[in-house]
């Protein structure tokens, strides 16, 4: 009974981290994907560029090089794009789009979703630094409590081997000397 009291005591305290895929990345990269496939780009360029404030860089980043023909960069894209027309945002033709009511709604929507996932990825963002934060603090208070047991386990081996070189001082002079005591 008193070591099941005793091991509910200690795994009581213990605090358990799990890391896990957040929502905001999940949105962001289903967003750059969908993005892509609905022959949005601009989006896509956004929602990847989202994710990558939750992602660390890898140790061997995979080099992309640009096209450049004449002096001149290149856009490459998918064959799935070769009967659509390329409009470049802020050109003449993307204030043309403008003039359609409903486009121009839906880019306006567009924005505004984009700035919700903003507001959402920078309070993730504020989530995760104080999971890390709260993990840093805790690790460094268990480093102490684990120096401080070592501690009074070096005491603790102090005192014994004190008192068996007492005990066996005592057990030397009983046996050399059994006048003496």
């Amino acid at each position: 009974m008193v070591l099941v009291f005793s091991l509910l005591f200690i795994f009581s305290g213990c605090t358990v981290y799990t890391e896990k895929q957040s929502e905001a990345v999940s949105q962001n990269v289903y967003a750059s994907n969908d993005s892509i496939a609905k022959e949005r780009i601009d989006l896509a360029q956004f929602y990847s560029n989202e994710t990558t404030k939750f992602i660390k860089p890898p140790k061997h980043r995979i080099i992309i090089n640009q096209i450049s023909k004449n002096k001149q960069r290149v856009v490459i894209v998918p064959s799935q794009y070769s009967n659509d027309k390329v409009v470049v945002v802020g050109s003449n033709e993307y204030q043309d789009l403008l003039k359609d009511r409903s486009i121009k709604k839906q880019l306006e929507q567009d924005a505004l979703v984009k700035d919700k996932q903003i507001k959402s990825d920078n309070a993730e963002l504020l989530k995760q630094k104080q999971m890390s934060d709260k993990m840093v603090k805790d690790l460094n208070s268990l480093q102490q409590e684990v120096l401080k047991l070592r501690l009074s386990g070096l005491w603790k081996d102090v005192v014994i081997v004190a008192l068996l070189v007492l005990i066996g001082g005592f057990i030397y002079i009983k046996v050399s000397s059994p006048a003496l005591i």
